[in-house]
């Protein structure tokens, strides 16, 4: 008998429990190739069904071919001789023909009321008016690249959100398997919306305190002997690949492109400092994008320092007249940089920025190319500890953003601040030559 790893024993051990309660919400991540999927998705739903007969389990992939696979092992293991003499009752025999996708138990054909036991789903054709006891989610991604399209995660999210939960009772038991790839992928969304247990079988033991270990392993370890340490590291070289596959998260604990571990906090600002105020603008009021105003400081001798933060959600009045007012609190002696967006209305819209600060030093820049080449130069700074931050109330929803960027839900921040410094590092170019 092949032996469990100690991961597996205890993720076996929470699947039991849920064969004696009702309403459980689980999250769960281990690397692909671990055995996840066969415990989950193809033990577990014969295991309850031999507890509960009349149990109504549905199993949702990316796409239906794919989770009829997994209901295809599930129906065949019931009907063989070994699950016939470990659950010997009557109510859970299968018919002798019976399709993949969907069948029921003779416990559940006896109710006459058209829900299987068994009903494998797409996320893209939903529950077709069923409902479930008992469902499980696995793979709601084909691929990396689905889980960073936005109109992909929309429907991922659809199918949650208004195909799924409002066809199961409170009393249902939800199992979500989760890789994670953005800040707001499935999983991302679900831990967002709160209630969920998260179950993080991470390939290596990060340490992080807000996502402990599920088993108590030391930072470092790593999760099954049965792969050795050089197909870790191998799989550790494509960081995509490594944080969400492997580490169920979108990013490293410290940050993807900025290691925001290495920005100081400091009480006061330096003296003499060169000052800019980059703006990354939105009109979105009361959800969506921010608009975002970073101040940031030259010392001359290769330190930068966060100064300010403004981030709000205004509508375009409430943006340029609330815009107007940080200019005057930071004084005319601060430059201020605006993005200018391509076209002929990018264009009109800088000219617009520019007119409204008159009397102060205000200026636009083409907005062009991919972000993270644009936040690389800042990023490099941020990485070799010569970014310091000012003490405010707004450092944590900034440190936030730095570290899920370029996966994270919001990049406005990131956007300013690599526009501020840009305009910096070209001021003191401009000064020294």
């Amino acid at each position: 008998m092949l032996e469990l790893d100690p991961w597996q024993r205890h993720l076996c051990a929470r699947l039991e429990r849920i064969g004696e309660e009702r309403g459980a919400r689980i999250l769960i991540h281990a690397p692909p190739q671990h055995g996840k999927s066969i415990i989950v998705s193809q033990r577990f739903p014969a295991w309850l069904l031999s507890r509960r007969p009349q149990e109504r389990v549905k199993l949702a992939c990316y796409n239906i071919t794919h989770a009829t696979r997994f209901g295809r092992i599930v129906r065949d293991l019931m009907a063989g001789d070994e699950y016939a003499r470990a659950f010997p009752d009557p109510a859970l025999r299968l018919p002798t023909v019976t399709s993949a996708e969907e069948w029921s138990t003779a416990a559940r054909h006896k109710l006459a009321d058209a829900q299987p036991s068994f009903k494998a789903l797409g996320l893209v054709t939903g529950f077709v008016g069923q409902g479930a006891d008992t469902l499980i989610i696995d793979d709601p991604y084909a691929s990396p690249q689905d889980a960073l399209s936005e109109a992909i995660r929309a429907s991922t999210w659809m199918f949650w959100n208004e195909s799924a939960r409002v066809r199961i009772r409170d009393d249902a038991n939800v199992v979500v398997m989760f890789h994670r790839y953005h800040e707001e992928d499935l999983a991302g969304q679900l831990m967002a919306e709160g209630g969920w247990e998260e179950l993080r079988y991470a390939a290596q033991a990060d340490g992080d305190p807000e996502s402990p270990d599920p088993i108590g392993r030391p930072e470092g370890q790593y999760l099954s002997p049965r792969f050795s340490e050089g197909y870790y590291d191998a799989q550790r070289e494509q960081t995509l690949v490594w944080f969400g596959q492997f580490q169920g998260r979108p990013s490293a604990k410290t940050g993807d492109l900025f290691d925001v571990t290495k920005i100081e906090v400091v009480a006061a600002a330096p003296a003499g400092l060169t000052r800019v105020r980059a703006w990354d603008k939105a009109a979105t009021k009361g959800g969506g994008d921010w608009t975002a105003g970073v101040l940031m400081g030259f010392d001359g001798k290769g330190t930068y320092t966060v100064l300010d933060v403004v981030r709000e959600q205004w509508g375009p009045g409430e943006r340029d007249a609330g815009i107007r007012l940080v200019a005057g609190m930071d004084g005319p002696e601060v430059r201020i940089v605006g993005p200018q967006d391509p076209g002929q209305a990018g264009v009109m819209d800088a000219a617009q920025f520019v007119a409204m600060l008159a009397g102060y030093m205000a200026e636009t820049h083409p907005v062009t190319g991919d972000k993270r080449v644009r936040a690389g130069p800042f990023a490099a700074q941020v990485n070799a500890r010569n970014v310091k931050m000012l003490k405010g109330d707004w450092n944590g929803a900034y440190l936030k953003e730095l570290k899920g960027f370029p996966r994270g839900r919001n990049d406005d921040q990131v956007d300013a601040s690599a526009d501020a410094f840009n305009a910096l590092v070209t001021q003191a170019n401009w000064e020294w030559s």
